[in-house]
């Protein structure tokens, strides 16, 4: 993992401003069709899709929100539209992109999600020359994986951990590959050399496909809409989810992201080193939500376009929220807050202050008995307790033994 030179930015005389863009799909431009995973042609004018919707709220959320950084966190571009129409010109779709980034000098960063080099004439490798665009600030990252500082100066900054979240898996049941073993070695090994420097830095992560532990925990704000729209559209859901939605909500079960099935122990590992306050995800277009657990705030952003994919070819139904983006913001003595921006402002609900000594609220039984790591905790006690007792038995029975032998001497 690379560690990039700081980047100064912002102002000392205000909190320090990110704003989270995830997810909008863009096309090449000029093409009228898009062919899904099941042939089915979308004629994209007559369904209203478009690039343009991500365009102009892009330009809103740069002059009503005025960021100091903005993270795109993959699925940018879409590769699929660009090799089924024979384009490869992603790098100047992108750069059309940022146009009023570096208009008004506003940094900007990139992950890459599973699609931006999907079905396409590009490899991985080559969407690090995005990098090479201005205002970038991972200008000379060698790879997606890397760290790098920001603020008005290299003592009140905030860090930024990049990862590459993986591609799509050769396996369809696994879903995706996931992030490199050595990008979390890497993680490790870095935050020790910080935490040996005493860095103040509060730190944040920047991915696009959520890790495993996702699943599960109860959002604090926000939405998990990503289990109605599995239903809706009816494809590798379970048959008790359809017949039977609202037993699985009951159970709390439909509390679901759509990451790989690999567990590569980021997650652990963040929650281990505790320099992470929190984690900034898409690729789920349904879900909005921040969760929490054991010390990490889980984060998802909120999709800003209207292209085919960003609700799944009219396949999974209308969105449970307006268009937005998510804004992230370091206040004084490491405080930092969180909510998203639509086009019709800040949306006063999502905020939420993630406080690095929160504690989950109510019955301290019904939670422990709800914690995810209950049942490992459990299986870890029995497996030790048969241990205990296979060690009694044996001791006993060897003293038997040698009891009846010196009876027989004897």
């Amino acid at each position: 993992m690379q560690v990039l030179e700081h980047v100064k930015c912002g102002n000392s005389s205000r909190p320090l401003r990110l704003l989270q863009i995830t997810d909008t799909h863009l096309f090449p431009e000029g093409v009228k069709t898009f062919t899904t995973h099941t042939k089915r042609v979308v004629d994209l004018k007559k369904e209203g899709y478009s690039n343009d919707t991500a365009k102009r709220l892009l330009k809103l959320f740069v002059k009503e929100v005025k960021p100091d950084v903005v993270v795109f966190t993959g699925d940018i571009i879409d590769g699929r539209p660009f090799g089924e129409h024979k384009r490869v010109d992603f790098k100047s779709t992108m750069r059309e992109f940022i146009q009023p980034l570096v208009e008004n000098k506003i940094h900007w960063t990139y992950t890459p999600g599973n699609h931006d080099d999907d079905e396409c004439d590009w490899t991985r490798s080559d969407l690090l020359t995005l990098y090479d665009l201005p205002m970038c600030l991972s200008k000379g990252a060698k790879n997606f994986n890397h760290t790098v500082t920001v603020g008005p100066s290299a003592m009140n900054c905030v860090r930024l951990w990049l990862f590459d979240s993986g591609e799509n898996h050769d396996d369809p049941k696994v879903r995706y590959t996931t992030f490199d073993k050595k990008a979390v070695q890497g993680y490790e090994e870095i935050s020790a050399k910080l935490r040996k420097a005493r860095e103040p830095a509060v730190g944040l992560a920047f991915f696009h496909i959520p890790f495993p532990e996702y699943t599960g925990p109860k959002p604090l704000v926000g939405t998990l809409g990503l289990f109605d729209a599995a239903v809706t559209q009816g494809t590798h859901v379970p048959l008790i989810a359809k017949l039977c939605p609202s037993l699985v909500k009951c159970l709390g079960k439909h509390r679901v992201s759509g990451g790989s099935l690999l567990n590569s122990g980021l997650a652990a590992a963040m929650i281990s080193n505790g320099n992470i306050r929190a984690t900034f995800c898409g690729h789920d277009h349904y879900n909005d939500a921040v969760m929490w657990l054991y010390g990490l705030y889980m984060v998802y952003g909120r999709v800003s376009s209207t292209t085919a994919p960003v609700d799944w070819q009219g396949e999974a139904g209308p969105l449970p929220f307006d268009l937005g983006a998510r804004v992230i913001e370091v206040r004084s003595q490491g405080k930092v807050a969180t909510w998203v921006h639509s086009e019709k402002g800040e949306e006063k609900k999502s905020l939420i202050i993630m406080d690095p000594f929160y504690k989950p609220k109510g019955n301290r039984c019904l939670n422990c008995l709800c914690d995810p790591w209950t049942p490992w905790i459990l299986n870890v006690l029995l497996i030790l307790g048969v241990i205990v007792w296979i060690l009694i038995y044996a001791e006993v029975g060897v003293e038997s033994d040698d009891s009846e032998e010196l009876d027989y001497i004897a």
